[in-house]
């Protein structure tokens, strides 16, 4: 009798397991489909795209966004959404992943990387 209740006790945590394996599954295919931030991927066509994210803290982020022409940097926190400031166009050919795929050319200047341009903006909000 006991193996059977052991059996049984098994069977519900395989049961249990399964499920919540499904779950987390399900859930991570509809981050990648979902419009918002969970489907906000680098490299998405269309007319905003996300060329950056890098996390400050829990609920904090900058973000590099092209919206048409423009690249801008914002920062992002649970309650909004502040322009810092919008690129220049040499800034914004660092993050230009598309111009720089098309036309790799050996006397280019390398693209500036994103902690540098951070503390370009960083300084020159300061002022």
């Amino acid at each position: 009798m006991p193996w059977e209740e052991i059996g049984a006790l098994l069977g519900m945590l395989a049961a249990v397991l399964g499920v919540l394996l499904l779950a987390w599954l399900f859930t991570r295919y509809l981050a990648g489909r979902a419009p918002g931030l969970g489907g906000f991927l680098p490299g998405r066509s269309g007319k905003l795209q996300l060329l950056e994210r890098m996390p400050l803290g829990r609920e904090q982020a900058l973000v590099v966004v092209r919206t048409g022409e423009k690249i801008l940097l914002l920062g992002v926190t649970a309650s909004e959404i502040s322009l810092l400031r919008e690129l220049s166009a040499e800034e914004a050919a660092a993050w230009d992943s598309e111009t720089q795929a098309a036309s790799p050319t050996a006397g280019a200047e390398t693209p500036i990387p994103f902690r540098d341009a951070l503390r370009e903006v960083l300084k020159q909000r300061k002022k």
